[in-house]
């Protein structure tokens, strides 16, 4: 019924996505696209420029606005009736790169949450961990951990030990009423990542979450199989 797609598309191939853009419409979808809008001049190494994220929804919705996090990169927000209630829908995508950055964009969201007691639900990519409960994120935090970024694909392993800091989700968790709905922290993410395909497609860590109002009551949490890219889609069915 809801849907957030995360780095949908770019400026160059949004004419390539005209066919599915019908089909989706024809199943009664609203779309929005919207520009990243990130800070180019510190991604210079980005594979591009210009990408776009994508927000879907069957029920109406009564307001939908984007707000910049961190002073990087738009969120979309979308609130949306449902049950004659509204619920404030969020997806989002925080930095890659920096812990510091994504707590910057996760205090901007909280403030942001916080002006309305209105039911929530945050979706996306958060590329941050839980930083304590799963061997994962305890493993990254070792010496021996930080001694292998050295020597395997450093540029992307020293970006996976700043996720699982747990600065990121435990600010979120303090400053909301907002919980994780998989409370067993199962892996989103694979190491088969842009250039290193031949990499093994097992889920390793979790960066990718659904966070809910607690008073939301949440009927199922689900992992998709592998759709060829490094994360999954994860879902879940709510009730208002």
């Amino acid at each position: 019924d809801i849907m957030v797609v995360l780095e949908a598309h770019t400026e160059e191939n949004i004419d390539n996505l005209v066919a599915a853009k019908q089909k989706l419409i024809d199943l009664g979808y609203k779309i929005y696209n919207v520009d990243y809008d990130d800070d180019l001049a510190s991604r210079t190494n980005c594979y591009t420029n210009r990408l776009s994220m994508m927000f879907l929804s069957k029920y109406p919705i009564n307001n939908f606005k984007t707000i910049k996090l961190g002073n990087l990169r738009n969120c979309m927000i979308a609130n949306i009736k449902i049950n004659d209630k509204i619920v404030r829908f969020i997806g989002i995508h925080l930095d890659d790169r920096l812990e510091e950055t994504r707590v910057r964009q996760i205090n901007d969201l909280t403030k942001e949450i916080d002006k309305s007691n209105m039911p929530t639900v945050v979706m996306g990519d958060f590329n941050a961990m839980h930083g304590d409960d799963l061997w994962p994120a305890r493993f990254l935090k070792t010496k021996l951990s930080k001694l292998l970024s050295q020597i395997i694909i450093p540029s992307f392993y020293k970006r996976v030990i700043g996720m699982a800091q747990g600065k990121t989700l435990y600010n979120l968790e303090n400053n909301t009423n907002l919980i994780d709905i998989d409370n067993k922290h199962k892996p989103t993410t694979t190491p088969k990542i842009r250039d290193f395909e031949f990499l093994p497609s097992i889920r390793l860590i979790q960066i990718d979450h659904i966070y809910a109002s607690k008073y939301i009551k949440i009927k199922g949490f689900s992992i998709s199989a592998d759709g060829g890219a490094d994360h999954r889609a994860i879902s879940s069915i709510i009730s208002i």
